[in-house]
């Protein structure tokens, strides 16, 4: 389901940027955004819970591979 357009912040490079704000998997989460500046998905809405989404780009990051 898409809601609409949020502010997403990198754990890369720190960047801030709009993005669409979806749901990830039928979770509570937003689906991470590719950063604009830096190309990571290591992205997540501005304020979120930082441990929540280090277990979802491990997940990323695992099925890349």
């Amino acid at each position: 389901m898409i809601f609409g357009i949020t502010k997403f912040k990198c754990d890369n490079c720190g960047n801030v940027f709009r993005g669409l704000s979806a749901e990830w998997r039928c979770t509570v989460l937003v689906a991470p955004n590719r950063c604009p500046s830096c190309g990571s998905w290591h992205t997540m809405p501005k304020g979120s819970n930082k441990e929540l989404y280090e277990t979802l780009w491990k997940s990323l990051d695992e099925n890349k591979a």
